[in-house]
C-alpha cells in the first residue's frame, strides 16, 4: 500500500484497515495446506476484494462521455435549434427510446419505458426581430404566439415590479426586463405582474444570478405558474442594444414563439433497467434525469452517460449482487407542470407515488446524480438523507474498498452531513420515504451558497462538452458504484435515527413551544426515547454487518445466511422506520426541508421582531432585516409585486383545489403567516420618522396567535411520531 494523508489521515486510517484486514487472513491461511486456486461458484462466492477489483477494473469513463456526447450533440434528442429536450416532448420521447437501447445493449433485463403524467412542454423555436435584426431568444414553459407572431410596441419595465408599472402603460405591448433571479425573484413573478398590467409577452435579461458567463447568454428556469402570456429569455447584450434603442424613440418589435404546451395531456418516460440480484425482495435504485434546457451536457447528459456506464461496469465484471439494482433515467425533472410552485422532478414522483409506491420499503437506497463530469471545488460531499450520514461517513473514511479521489478534489470527501434539499430527483423519493443520496452538485459545505457553475453556466447554451472534467466523471463512477455494492453487500441496512434526534433537537425553541402549549416536557422525554432507541438500533446493525463483514471475508457461508437473515429483518424495520419518520417529521417551509413545528416558530419569532421595531418607529430595520424573510421570504414578493400577482402564488401553494398538484410538497407544507397587508403598508412607509404603526402591528399581532395555535399541534404532533418512531425501532 501507498499511505495518502489526505483528509487529516482519514485515507490512511482506511487503507491501514485494509491492510490489517488482509493480514488476519494471511494469517489464518498461512496454517491450511495449500490448495489449487479455483474459480468462484455458488457455493464458494468471490471474494469482497475480487469483487471491487473487478467492478474498478471494468470501469469507463470514455463510455460514459460519448453517451453524453450523443446526446449533447445528435439533433434527433432536441426540440429547436437552441436545444432543449422538454417535458414530453418529441426529442425527450426519442430519447427515451435511445437509452432504453443502450441499456439492453450493456445487458440490462426487464428494460422499460414506464409511461408517467406529466404536462407536455415542446420548444420548438422562437425569434425576435426589430428593425430587421433577428436577436436570439429561448423559451420558458409559456404560451405560444399566433402563427404570424406577435407584432407590438417595446416597453422597458425595469425589473419588472408592480413598482416599475407606475409611469408605464404596457397594454398589448411587449415588456422588456432586466432580471437577477438569485438575488431578487424568479421569473414567474415578473411574468405574472406584465400579465397583470395588460401585456402581451416579456423578455427577460438576467442581469445577475444565472448565465454571466458572457453577455450574449440565454438562460431557462421552470416557470413556477401558469402557462400564461409568452416569456422568453434574451441576453444582456441584446437588451442593452435595445434599450439604447428605446432611449432614442419608439420601438416597434416582433416576437413569434412556437411552444406547446398542454395541460394534463402529456406522457414522459422513465427508463429503466434491472441488473439482477441473488433475491428480488429488495433493490438498490440508482439514476439521473435525462430532459435539458439547451444542450444539458453537464445536467444532465453526463448523468445519464455515468449511470448507464456504471451499469455496464458491473454487468462487464460479472458482479453478482445480492439485490436488484436498477437503473433509472427519469423524464421530466427540469419542469413537469403547469400552475404549482412544486413543477420539477415530475417524472421521479410520479415514479415513486404512482408507479411504483411499491418501492417505499423495499428499495434500500436511491443514488442519484447531478452535474457529476465537473470539478466545483477542492472537495466533494454526498447530500442525503440524515439518516444516512454514518453510513456515508463510514463508507468514505473506514470502508476498505471506498475510492478516493485521484486527479481532482485533492481536499477529498466531506462527511459532515448534508440534508439533501429540494433541487434533484431525489427529493421526490426521499419525502416518499426512501433513503436517498445525490452527489454534491450545488451548494457549497455551507450549504447556503451554490458553486460558480450556477451563476455562470447553468441552464445556458453555455453548458457543453468543454466543461467536461474527466477525473470526476471516472471518480463518481468508481465512489458511487462502489457505493452500491457496499449497500448491496451490507445484510443490515446502515440507517442512523440518531440524526432525526439531532435535527429535532437542534429546531426545538423550548420557550416558544412552551408558551404555545406544547408539553416540553414530554417533548424532551419522546425525544430523549427516539434517540434511545435509536442508538441501540444502530449497535445492532454494527454488530451484524461487522460479524458479516468477517464471514465474508474467510468465506464462513453458513454464519453469512444467517447474519444475512437477521440483517434483513433489521432492514425491514429501519424501511419502515424511515418512512413514517419522512411521512411525520419531514416539513416545507416553501422549498427549504424544515422539521413541521419549525415553520410557525420562526414565524412567530419574526413577527414580534418586526413589532418591537415598530414600537420604536424604526421601519426601517422591521423590512431590511425581517419582514421580508416572514414566510421564508415569500413576503419579500409581497413587497414588489401586486397583490393579484401574490394571490396566485397562494393558491398554488394554498389553494383548496390545486392540493393535488403539489407533488412532492404533497402534505409537507406550512401553513402561511396571513401578514402581506402590512409587509406591504410598512414597505411603502419605509421613509417615515415617527409613524403610528398600530394598525400594522396588529396584523402582526393576529398572526402571531394564529401561528401559536399550528405550532402547539404540530409540537404535539410530533411528540406521538417521535414516539411511535421509538417504538418502531423497537
Amino acid at each position: 500500500y501507498i499511505f495518502k494523508t489526505t483528509l487529516g489521515g482519514k485515507t490512511l486510517r482506511k487503507k491501514l484497515t485494509a491492510l490489517f484486514l488482509s493480514l488476519v487472513l494471511l494469517g489464518l491461511t498461512a496454517c491450511q495446506q495449500p490448495t489449487a486456486p479455483t474459480e468462484p461458484t455458488q457455493e464458494q462466492p468471490a471474494s469482497l476484494q475480487g469483487m471491487y477489483d473487478g467492478f474498478m477494473d471494468a470501469v469507463s469513463p470514455d463510455f460514459a462521455y460519448d453517451i453524453a456526447l450523443e446526446l449533447t450533440t445528435n439533433p434527433k434528442y432536441f426540440n429547436s435549434a437552441l436545444g432543449g429536450r422538454n417535458a414530453g416532448s418529441d426529442a425527450e420521447h426519442a430519447t427515451a427510446d435511445y437509452l432504453a437501447g443502450v441499456m439492453e445493449e450493456i445487458g440490462l433485463t426487464d428494460v422499460e419505458k414506464t409511461a408517467a403524467s406529466c404536462d407536455r412542454w415542446q420548444f420548438n423555436g422562437a425569434s425576435f426581430t426589430v428593425d430587421g435584426k433577428e436577436y436570439p431568444v429561448y423559451s420558458y414553459a409559456t404560451a405560444s404566439t399566433p402563427t404570424e407572431g406577435i407584432t407590438a410596441e417595446l416597453v422597458y419595465a425595469g425589473k419588472g415590479t408592480m413598482w416599475d408599472y407606475q409611469e408605464l402603460d404596457v397594454t398589448g405591448k411587449i415588456v422588456l426586463i432586466d432580471i437577477d433571479q438569485r438575488a431578487d425573484w424568479w421569473i414567474t413573478y415578473p411574468m405574472l405582474e406584465a400579465e397583470h398590467q395588460g401585456a402581451a409577452a416579456v423578455l427577460a435579461a438576467n442581469v445577475g444570478g444565472f448565465a454571466q458567463i458572457a453577455d450574449d447568454a440565454l438562460n431557462s428556469q421552470d416557470i413556477c405558474g401558469p402557462a400564461n402570456i409568452p416569456t422568453l429569455s434574451i441576453s444582456v447584450a441584446a437588451s442593452r442594444e435595445l434599450q439604447e434603442k428605446l432611449a432614442a424613440g419608439t420601438v416597434t418589435a416582433t416576437l413569434v414563439v412556437d411552444n406547446q404546451v398542454e395541460v394534463d395531456t402529456g406522457t414522459t418516460y422513465n427508463v429503466t433497467g434491472v441488473l439482477k440480484g441473488k433475491s428480488s425482495d429488495r433493490q438498490i435504485l440508482v439514476g439521473g434525469h435525462y430532459d435539458v434546457h439547451f444542450w444539458g451536457f453537464q445536467d444532465d447528459n453526463c448523468a445519464v452517460g455515468l449511470v448507464l456506464s456504471m451499469a455496464k461496469a458491473l454487468v462487464d465484471s460479472g458482479y453478482q449482487p445480492e439485490n436488484d439494482i436498477v437503473f433509472c433515467l427519469h423524464g421530466a425533472e427540469e419542469w413537469g407542470s403547469s400552475y404549482t410552485q412544486y413543477d420539477w422532478t415530475v417524472g421521479a414522483w410520479e415514479m415513486i407515488n404512482q408507479v411504483h409506491p411499491e418501492w417505499v420499503g423495499k428499495t434500500l437506497a436511491f443514488i442519484n446524480f447531478e452535474l457529476p463530469a465537473y470539478e466545483f471545488d477542492t472537495y466533494t460531499s454526498t447530500y442525503s438523507a440524515p439518516e444516512m450520514f454514518s453510513m456515508l461517513d463510514y463508507f468514505a473514511n473506514e470502508y476498505a474498498y471506498s475510492p478516493d479521489p485521484e486527479g481532482c478534489f485533492p481536499d477529498g470527501v466531506l462527511t459532515e452531513g448534508y440534508q439533501t434539499y429540494t433541487y434533484s430527483d431525489d427529493f421526490s423519493y426521499y419525502a416518499a420515504g426512501v433513503p436517498s443520496t445525490v452527489n454534491g452538485f450545488l451548494l457549497q459545505k455551507d450549504m447556503e451558497t451554490v458553486f460558480p457553475f450556477y451563476l455562470d453556466i447553468y441552464h445556458s447554451q453555455y453548458d457543453t462538452p468543454d466543461t467536461y472534467n474527466e477525473a470526476v466523471m471516472d471518480f463518481n463512477i468508481r465512489y458511487y458504484g462502489a457505493l452500491a455494492m457496499y449497500i448491496d453487500q451490507t445484510p443490515a441496512l446502515y440507517l442512523d435515527f440518531t440524526a432525526q434526534y439531532d435535527r429535532i433537537l437542534a429546531a426545538m425553541n423550548e420557550p416558544l413551544m412552551a408558551e404555545s402549549g406544547v408539553d416540553t416536557a414530554a417533548f424532551q422525554a419522546a425525544l430523549e426515547e427516539l434517540k434511545t432507541a435509536a442508538q441501540n438500533m444502530i449497535g445492532r446493525i454494527k454488530t451484524v454487518n461487522n460479524a458479516y463483514l468477517q464471514a465474508q471475508k474467510r468465506q464462513d457461508l453458513e454464519t453469512m445466511a444467517s447474519l444475512r437473515a437477521e440483517g434483513a429483518q433489521l432492514t425491514d424495520q429501519n424501511l419502515k422506520a424511515f418512512a413514517y419518520a419522512q411521512k411525520h417529521l419531514l416539513g416545507l417551509m416553501y422549498e427549504r426541508p424544515i422539521v413541521p413545528h419549525e415553520a410557525p416558530q420562526e414565524n412567530i419569532q419574526l413577527c414580534r421582531d418586526i413589532i418591537a421595531c415598530l414600537e420604536t418607529g424604526d421601519v426601517a430595520t422591521a423590512v431590511d432585516e425581517y419582514a421580508w424573510t416572514v414566510n421564508n421570504v415569500l413576503e419579500w414578493y409581497a413587497m414588489y409585486f401586486s397583490p393579484e400577482v401574490i394571490a396566485v402564488q397562494d393558491d398554488m401553494l394554498w389553494g383548496p383545489d390545486n392540493q393535488e398538484n403539489l407533488y412532492w410538497g404533497t402534505n409537507i407544507g406550512f401553513v402561511k403567516a396571513d401578514v402581506d397587508a402590512a409587509t406591504r403598508s410598512i414597505f411603502a412607509r419605509y421613509d417615515e420618522v415617527d409613524g403610528d404603526f398600530s394598525q400594522e402591528i396588529a396584523v402582526y399581532q393576529a398572526a402571531i396567535q394564529a401561528q401559536l395555535q399550528i405550532l402547539r399541534d404540530l409540537g404535539t404532533g410530533e411528540i406521538a411520531a417521535m414516539t411511535e418512531l421509538a417504538q418502531l425501532l423497537g
